[in-house]
């Protein structure tokens, strides 16, 4: 099961001059690329986190970029412990 992240433009007021964006870390089917953050996408079996309405800066300090670094670590950590669970479940037969 893999864990990837996935970002989409938000929508907001035209009284927002700024950009906002959505973050999101989902755990999809092998093999598949959703195209919207959803539980209803193709291939999408739930959405562990998001991060709604993060502002765009231009820095690394900005919201949008804390959130996407955020999101990777997280997927990083859950794609590394289903690996170990996979392989401690194919060694449990190996004596």
């Amino acid at each position: 099961m893999p864990y990837i992240v996935k970002t989409s433009s938000a929508r907001m007021p035209n009284s927002c001059w700024g950009r906002y964006s959505h973050v999101a870390v989902m755990d999809v089917e092998p093999g598949t690329v959703p195209s919207m953050i959803s539980p209803r996408a193709r291939g999408v079996r739930r959405i562990v986190q998001t991060w709604d309405r993060r502002h765009v800066g231009q820095t690394d300090r900005c919201a949008y970029r804390v959130a996407l670094a955020e999101a990777a670590a997280l997927a990083d950590q859950l794609n590394a412990l289903d690996d170990y669970a996979a392989e401690r479940v194919a060694g449990m037969g190996v004596e």
